[in-house]
């Protein structure tokens, strides 16, 4: 049983070995985990929270310890006499005291109740604004991920012309060395051999630079030897935009709308319950001289029934903000719309472009394979070879670059239109 343990480990460690392939949704969904911008979400409720809680405490007493010493220049003093007799006090000039005050909220005409209502809507504002920027990574990890596979293509398409060459290398030796062709011919062969060698090497070093890159952006493990697959996806025209912006305007008008609530209740009433008690000399007996105790218990009310406007202008402001958001939300719609007419148009041309590619291909292949022949008889150069061997391999290079450039083109439209 053991025995059994130990191969299946091995087994699945192998098979893991091998699947390396990487999907377009794989690196979204890393990159939405892993960017350090995903941690503003859950930074920005810590604060609301901490921030909803302190309006709370807007309920609960308020309490001031309050201690103060102080001598006059005079003091109150009464003298009477009635009746023969003379009576009266004289005030001291050094008093002291000491109390704590308590305030107590009894009703503030919904203020705390609007301040968390702004406070709830300026989280969703906040956290959708993180979703946003957050999105706008998505361009850079689209970027990054359709060149290397376009590099990736590419490196293939040379390699085969790579072996071609190498193949065709034996074949023009043999025929050099029975003189049907010269000993330039073979050079040339040889030195177009180094140069595709060289191609093939940047290609590699620029799919690995990329690979890094894309490896930075979504916190995942990537290497030169991954595999990067070719998404599928469909278009459905006729959707409606669904983007993050869109909902970001949204909240933005929201919390206009609450902030407008909260200054219309500032200058309403207020009752609350206040109460002292203390230590001093004089108490609340101002005829006696001695430390005494007191309190007093009581409810007010404030209003400010009069603020020079201040709140009407202060609503205009808002009103103001709210047409400016709107402006902002029409210009970003008009954006994207010219921005997903250009993707399909791109769409259409890389369509018609692959189906001329497929034509080009097939008449390339077969000049190719008559100059093949006719470089084995003599007729013609190896520096001819080359060049139609190389529109040959040109022309597959573009149509599978043309191939990916129509899914990538795709995933703009879709990622344009709030789909991705």
């Amino acid at each position: 049983m053991r025995k059994f343990v130990i191969i299946l480990f091995f087994i699945t460690s192998i098979v893991n070995a091998q699947e390396k392939v990487v999907s377009l949704t794989e690196c979204y969904e890393s990159m939405l985990v892993n960017y350090p911008l995903a941690n503003q979400t859950d930074i920005y409720s810590q604060s609301s929270e901490l921030n909803t809680e302190n309006l709370k405490t807007g309920w609960l007493p308020n309490a001031e310890l309050n201690a103060q010493a102080s001598y006059q220049s005079d003091a109150i003093e009464i003298a009477i006499s009635a009746m023969g007799n003379d009576f009266g006090f004289k005030g001291e000039k050094d008093q002291y005291k000491a109390s704590i005050d308590i305030n107590q909220l009894i009703y503030d005409w919904g203020r705390i109740k609007s301040a968390k209502q702004v406070e709830n809507v300026d989280l969703k504002v906040n956290q959708q604004n993180a979703q946003v920027e957050l999105n706008k990574v998505k361009e850079q990890v689209n970027q990054f991920y359709f060149a290397i596979l376009i590099l990736q293509h590419n490196d293939e398409l040379l390699g085969v012309m790579l072996n071609d060459l190498k193949t065709k290398e034996i074949s023009v030796k043999s025929a050099v060395k029975n003189g049907v062709l010269l000993r330039s011919d073979l050079s040339t062969l040889k030195a177009e051999i180094i140069k595709v060698q060289q191609s093939i090497y940047e290609i590699q070093s620029q799919r690995v630079a990329a690979i890094n890159i894309l490896s930075e952006i979504t916190g995942m493990n990537l290497s030169d030897e991954s595999e990067f697959e070719i998404p599928e996806y469909e278009i459905d025209y006729e959707a409606s935009l669904n983007r993050p912006e869109s909902m970001l305007f949204e909240y933005q008008r929201e919390k206009l709308d609450a902030t407008s609530s909260l200054i219309s209740k500032q200058n309403k009433p207020t009752a609350f319950a206040f109460s002292q008690l203390g230590y001093g000399k004089p108490g609340l007996n101002m005829t006696s001289t001695e430390f005494d105790s007191y309190y007093y218990v009581g409810v007010g009310l404030k209003w400010k029934f009069w603020d020079w406007s201040k709140t009407k202008r202060e609503k205009q402001v808002l009103s103001l903000n709210k047409e400016l958001i709107s402006t902002q939300e029409n210009s970003f719609n008009t954006q994207m719309s010219v921005a997903l007419k250009n993707e399909k148009s791109k769409i259409k041309i890389y369509e018609d472009a692959i189906q001329s590619d497929q034509e080009i291909i097939k008449l390339r292949e077969e000049v190719s394979e008559s100059a093949r022949a006719r470089l084995d008889n003599g007729v013609i150069t190896s520096t001819d070879y080359i060049t139609e061997l190389s529109k040959e391999t040109q022309a597959k290079i573009n149509y599978e670059t043309h191939k990916i450039q129509l899914v990538q083109s795709k995933v703009n439209y879709l990622y344009i239109k709030g789909e991705l």
